[in-house]
């Protein structure tokens, strides 16, 4: 019997092993880390951020009367990349993609296979720094931003 229960545990060990190794794994997407707004936003004034952080890529965003309310946090955890349409770059299984495009910008959007784009924003990287309290003080407390994140 001791001998059953010592096979049945190697056997459990090495089927595990590989999930282990593969979350182990570190996705990168074509972008920097850190709090992405759109590029007609003040950095200050942004009360939504696309935020590439903490092996998470998502949305933050205040929302309600005044954008009084949240912030609502829309970020996933990043568990594959891959090669979309037109240079982009699928977030796990989609719908948003991203691209690195010059001077510092990414574009951001939603893309559907059966019904094409839905939105998408063109957005630049702003250092913790240039947030504002309100939104560096919730992308720090969700675990998105670090005070290294984004341009010094």
């Amino acid at each position: 019997m001791e001998r059953i229960v010592h096979c049945a545990c190697l056997l459990l060990c090495i089927a595990a092993a590989p999930v282990a190794s593969a979350r182990a794994q570190t996705v990168k997407l074509p972008i920097a880390e850190g709090a992405w707004v759109k590029t007609d936003t003040a950095c200050n004034a942004a009360v939504i951020a696309h935020v590439y952080g903490g092996h998470r890529f998502g949305t933050v965003y205040f929302y309600g009367p005044d954008h009084s309310l949240g912030p609502a946090n829309e970020t996933e955890p990043l568990t594959r990349a891959g090669k979309a349409s037109d240079g982009f770059t699928m977030i796990n299984e989609g719908p948003l993609e991203v691209l690195a495009l010059p001077n510092g910008q990414a574009a951001v959007r939603a893309f559907s296979p059966s019904q094409g784009e839905q939105w998408r924003d063109t957005v630049r990287l702003c250092s913790a720094a240039s947030l504002s309290a309100r939104m560096r003080t919730a992308l720090t407390r969700l675990g998105l931003l670090t005070t290294t994140a984004g341009r010094p």
